[in-house]
């Protein structure tokens, strides 16, 4: 295993979620995001690694099973994580994938397979488009210093309460980003899409989130949100103290103006508990919010792409 880390050392390391943060220990994020999870995937029942050797090269595809996606969209759902090998030949590549995706046919039947890639690793990214695999969603991750942070201005806002669900599952469904993974993906019903989005925040207000802020002014309704993963069990591991925003939706309606102001106390909430540094992602037609965030301070991080296919 360790001679494939090897050859794909510099490009595996993006594949961290944190790779963008300045100043990081690279073989600590390394570690993390890469190595301690292939050192798992061996003996969880939820991981399918998939040998396969063309002219004389050893790959190995290591796909994860995700049970609720699988039953929410009532579609047997794979993330593939990464794919090792250790050499540079474009065709003997392109000839792994074509017999990666037989073999797993065959072995799983039909699945819908997508992977979330770093730009970086644009050798894997060519092949498998060229084997069937479509671009969904190009997702940039922007990120803020909380160590620093300020605006100009605050605004009131709170958590959200069981109470607010209606309210928060309405703007989920009706404020929908055309451009992410669930409603670019042709092979999803866009309804669904909308229902997952209100799944989510319901589940963010009920735990899945460690916080979830509205609005908290008077005659403001709760028609906004932004939910926040603290990600505390992660930073002794990667050596920083590191949270994350991650789902918010805003009627245009009843709050318009109200993004900039939730991302903006958010960030002053994740300072107060403690973190260094705050990322999110949008996509990359979403200008108004990139704008959103580079208005507040924030930077550009990194640039995924993500694929997906029906084998």
């Amino acid at each position: 295993m360790q001679n494939f880390v090897d050859a794909r050392k510099e490009i595996l390391f993006h594949y961290s979620p944190y790779s963008f943060l300045p100043g990081l220990n690279r073989e600590l994020l390394l570690k993390h995001s890469v190595l301690d999870v292939l050192a798992t995937s061996s003996s969880s029942p939820s991981t399918t690694i998939v040998e396969i050797i063309v002219d004389g090269h050893q790959h190995l595809f290591f796909m994860k099973y995700l049970e609720w996606d699988s039953r929410y969209f009532n579609l047997e759902t794979y993330k593939l994580l990464f794919v090792l090998f250790d050499h540079q030949d474009y065709s003997v590549l392109r000839k792994a994938i074509a017999s990666f995706i037989d073999k797993f046919r065959s072995l799983k039947g039909e699945v819908y397979c997508f992977s979330e890639i770093p730009s970086e690793d644009i050798f894997l990214i060519q092949a498998l488009n060229e084997s069937g695999f479509k671009l969904v969603e190009t997702r940039l991750t922007y990120y803020v210093d909380l160590r620093s942070y300020s605006y100009h201005s605050r605004y009131g806002v709170r958590e959200a309460t069981l109470e607010d669900l209606p309210n928060l599952k309405k703007t989920a469904g009706e404020m929908r980003n055309e451009y992410d993974r669930f409603h670019a993906e042709t092979l999803i019903d866009r309804a669904r899409a909308d229902q997952f989005l209100e799944t989510y925040v319901e589940q963010s207000v009920k735990g899945f989130a460690d916080y979830t802020m509205v609005p908290g002014e008077d005659g403001v309704p709760p028609d906004a949100f932004l939910t926040a993963k603290y990600l505390k069990d992660e930073w002794e591991a990667i050596g920083e103290k590191i949270s994350k925003m991650v789902l918010s939706a805003v009627s245009s309606t009843t709050c318009k103006g109200w993004y900039l102001k939730l991302i903006s106390e958010m960030a002053y909430h994740l300072r107060g508990i403690g973190a260094n540094f705050a990322f999110m992602h949008t996509a990359t037609p979403t200008r108004a919010v990139i704008h959103t965030y580079e208005k507040l301070g924030c930077k550009y991080g990194k640039s995924n792409h993500v694929i997906t296919r029906l084998f």
